[in-house]
């Protein structure tokens, strides 16, 4: 009896494929102004986003400790909070108590493309990660990312590339990273459209046609 032959290779691919559909850029400056007029927002804001559930391991807490200080240094800062979450209520009255009312809670929303296209930056400090979905599907709008430095974000993220990462425990690195996208509009510019090329390598089209490849390799 003849042995099949054991195939021990082994195949990378990115993930199992995102849908990006509702996920892509504004077409322009006028487009973004009017989605903030229709969330509530000023042109001249300068909005942080972070999507993710209110869970210990997504870290809210080093972005709330950095938010006194930042504003000092960005009058307009804006911050836009989407998911739900166990400490979500807890957030909420911590944010109340200090007065941060440049906070925004969206709660569970459909909307969440539409605020990642409004905002200037997408910021990630969670502990651990596998692959970030919700980082894919926001730098596919064009935003430039600072991110804690773990698995899974440097599988989308290079350093100083297409935006920075920092390690969970500097908080001064997450706010210079910040401050520096704040002072350089054009790096967050540039840094957004590798992004928006960068989200491409992990949609579904693309798994699928690197599954294809494979399983027409190994048959």
């Amino acid at each position: 009896m003849k042995r099949q032959k054991n195939h021990s290779k082994i195949y990378k691919i990115d993930g199992v494929g995102v849908n990006l559909e509702r996920f892509y850029p504004v077409t322009s400056e006028a487009e973004k102004k009017d989605l903030r007029k229709e969330k509530g927002f000023f042109p001249d804001d300068f909005i942080l986003i972070y999507t993710a559930e209110f869970i210990p391991r997504k870290n809210h807490k080093l972005l709330f400790d950095i938010l006194p200080e930042l504003k000092i240094k960005i009058p307009a800062l804006k911050v836009v909070l989407c998911g739900k979450g166990d400490l979500l209520e807890h957030f909420k009255e911590f944010a109340n108590h200090n007065k941060m009312n440049y906070v925004v809670f969206t709660g569970y929303t459909k909307d969440v493309a539409d605020y990642c296209r409004l905002s200037d930056v997408l910021v990630m400090p969670s502990f651990q990660e596998g692959l970030p979905m919700a980082m894919i599907e926001a730098i596919a709008t064009g935003l430039p990312v600072v991110a804690s430095d773990i698995r899974g974000h440097k599988d989308v993220i290079e350093d100083c590339v297409n935006g920075f990462l920092f390690s969970t425990d500097d908080i001064s690195g997450f706010e210079k990273a910040i401050l520096t996208l704040y002072k350089n509009p054009a790096l967050c510019s540039e840094m957004g459209r590798r992004n928006v090329e960068r989200a491409k390598n992990f949609t579904v089209e693309k798994v699928l046609n690197a599954m294809n490849v494979i399983y027409h390799t190994v048959m």
